[in-house]
């Protein structure tokens, strides 16, 4: 009687905490991506902030302060920039629109015909040549509708998107000012649940997450100054701008081609067939580029293989979105770690 009271008393604890889990997750998730993404600010940007703070004399409040407002100016000012740019310009860029699309296109190169089914795309190429700007109009017009109808389901996704910046901004200050503590916490629950080997793999995670925060913004960068240098050799307009347009979306891992292939299209059209070509190939470049340049930094900060680092920014991103590039690493890099030692003491 008493081992099935203490069997019962040991599921109903098992049941009790499973149900208070459960619970808490619920309550958190709505926050969960701004939690991670602060504290993966915190995490790689927490050295720059000490020395901040060593600048200050010491003061925590201020060092906080400065390092917050670096962080909202380094992410508002570019979208500042960018969106001041199109407003200013935009009669310029309708102008623009206009004079494209009632310029003559050119027709088919001639050695288009000599390759496989080049009869059937030179004359589909000469087909949507012939077209007039009324023509594209009426073609265009129901993707206009079908995109002016996205826009209006997503204006919440946006403010959404604005709520999520603000807190994460909120928790990183509240993450800067309780650092230590919050670290000492991470350290004791490591400790707590695997010993020395949970303390371990909580420097471990934090050493990847620093080496991957590096690798990306300097990928970002590196991709973006010399995307923007090919962009400013072929004479395209506004290189300043498109650079921090791609810097942008480099970091979001997007990648510079959403600029790169309207300046490639763009060239053509005005005639530059050379230029096209040679910028579309810099665009190539860069792509493999940002593939390689990338894992190959944060194997070196974080001195994982290339093909762990490698396989854990390509699956993390596609498991977890583009916080994924820097859990996917963390999670494998910890359960090699794991294993190594696990198999190391079988010995």
């Amino acid at each position: 009687m008493d081992r099935r009271s203490e069997l019962i008393s040991s599921a109903m604890l098992v049941l009790t905490i499973a149900a208070l889990l459960l619970g808490t997750y619920a309550v958190l998730r709505p926050f969960l991506p701004a939690i991670v993404w602060a504290g993966i600010v915190v995490v790689t940007t927490w050295p720059i902030m000490l020395r901040v703070q060593r600048f200050f004399g010491g003061r925590r409040v201020l060092a906080v302060t400065v390092m917050s407002a670096g962080l909202f100016a380094v992410i508002m000012a570019p979208i500042t920039v960018l969106l001041g740019t199109l407003v200013t310009r935009l009669p310029e860029l309708r102008e623009l629109g206009v004079r494209v699309m009632a310029a003559p296109w050119p027709g088919p190169p001639a050695w288009l015909a000599r390759v496989p089914y080049g009869a059937t795309l030179a004359a589909q190429w000469q087909q949507l040549v012939a077209q007039s700007s009324a023509d594209w109009a009426e073609f265009f017009k129901p993707y206009a509708s079908r995109a002016a109808l996205w826009v209006s389901q997503h204006i919440g996704t946006l403010g959404g998107l604005t709520f999520e910046f603000l807190l994460t901004l909120a928790l990183v200050v509240v993450f800067y000012i309780h650092g230590e503590a919050i670290a000492l916490l991470v350290q004791r629950i490591g400790r707590r649940i695997g010993g020395a080997r949970g303390s371990e793999s909580v420097v471990l995670a934090v050493q990847a997450m620093r080496a991957i925060a590096a690798g990306v913004v300097l990928t970002a960068l590196v991709e973006a100054l010399l995307s923007g240098l090919g962009l400013w050799v072929v004479g395209a307009p506004a290189v300043a701008v498109l650079t921090s347009l791609m810097f942008m979306l480099c970091v979001m891992q997007i990648g510079p081609m959403p600029v790169l292939i309207p300046a490639v299209l763009w060239l053509w059209f005005q005639g530059e067939a050379g230029w096209s070509i040679a910028l579309a190939v810099w665009a190539v470049i860069m792509a493999v580029g940002e593939g390689l340049l990338r894992p190959w930094l944060i194997q070196r900060g974080a001195r994982l293989s290339f093909i762990l680092v490698l396989g854990g920014v390509i699956g993390g991103l596609l498991a977890f979105g583009v916080a994924g590039i820097f859990i996917g690493p963390i999670l494998l890099a910890v359960v090699k770690r794991l294993l190594e030692r696990w198999v190391a003491d079988s010995n």
